[in-house]
C-alpha cells in the first residue's frame, strides 16, 4: 500500500463540483468537441487514478516499522500548525500538461507542504533503487538530490501547488481542453485549502481513495 498526502477540495465546494464534472460527470459520457472518446480516456486516466488533487507529499511505502496512527499522527501535527488560506488559482501548464496553478506565489502552501515532508521523513521507507533509476532521468543536480533523499524531486523550492487536469496533449487536443475548461475555471476564483488528505493506493495501480480528511487550524501560541 502506498500513501499520499493531498489537498482535495471539499467536495461540496465549487472546486469540488468542477472535478467531478471533468473526471466522472458532465463531460465523461462522450468526452468533449475535437477529442475522440477513446483519447480522452486516455488523457485523463492518470488524473482519474490519482483523484482530483494536489499533492502536499507525493505517494509513498511506509517503512516495516511504522503504522497508519503514526502516520496519522504527523499529519494531524502539520494540519494543527497551519491555518486555512485561499488560492487564487488560473488554468496554465506545468511541465507540458494543464494543471490549475497559483496566480501568485504561495509561501504558505509550500511551508506546509515543506513540513509535511519533513514530518513523515522518519516514517518513509526508502526507494528501491530500480524506483530511483526510473524516476532520476532528466533530473537536475538538486532534484536528484532531493529523490535520494527524500524519495521525491520536487518538494522545497522545487515544490509548485497544482492540480493537474490531464496528460500531456496535442496542440490541437490542448486547444479542445482549453476551450472546455476556460469558462468553467475561470468561475472559481479561489481554492479554500482547509484540510490535509490522506490518501491511500492500496494496491499497485488502483485508485487512490481518500481515507480521512483532516481540518487545518491554527496552533497555540506558545
Amino acid at each position: 500500500m502506498r500513501y499520499a498526502i493531498y489537498f482535495c477540495p471539499a467536495p461540496a465546494s465549487a472546486l469540488g463540483a468542477l472535478g467531478r464534472d471533468w473526471l466522472g460527470g458532465e463531460a465523461a459520457p462522450n468526452g468533449i468537441p475535437g477529442i475522440p472518446l477513446q483519447r480522452w480516456n486516455e488523457l485523463l486516466a492518470d488524473v482519474r487514478r490519482y483523484g482530483w488533487h494536489a499533492t502536499v507529499r507525493s505517494p509513498f511505502t511506509l517503512s516495516p516499522d511504522a503504522g497508519y496512527d503514526e502516520l496519522r499522527r504527523v499529519v494531524n501535527v502539520v494540519a494543527q500548525s497551519y491555518a486555512p488560506t485561499t488560492v487564487p488559482l488560473r488554468l496554465s501548464r506545468l511541465g507540458g500538461f494543464l494543471a490549475l496553478r497559483p496566480v501568485s506565489d504561495r509561501a504558505a502552501i509550500s511551508a506546509m507542504a515543506a513540513a509535511c515532508t519533513e514530518a513523515i521523513e522518519g516514517l518513509r521507507a526508502p526507494l528501491v533503487e530500480p524506483e530511483f533509476q526510473r524516476r532520476v532521468r532528466g533530473l537536475d543536480a538538486i532534484e536528484t538530490h532531493y529523490l535520494q533523499r527524500y524519495g521525491y524531486p520536487y518538494v522545497f523550492e522545487r515544490y509548485r501547488f497544482h492540480m493537474t487536469l490531464s496528460a500531456p496533449a496535442t496542440v490541437e487536443e490542448e486547444h479542445a481542453l482549453q476551450r472546455w475548461l476556460a469558462l468553467r475555471a475561470a468561475a472559481i476564483p479561489v481554492a479554500r485549502v482547509d484540510a490535509l488528505s490522506i490518501c491511500a493506493e492500496r494496491a499497485a495501480g488502483a485508485p487512490f481513495e481518500v481515507l480521512e480528511r483532516m481540518p487545518l487550524r491554527k496552533a497555540s501560541a506558545a
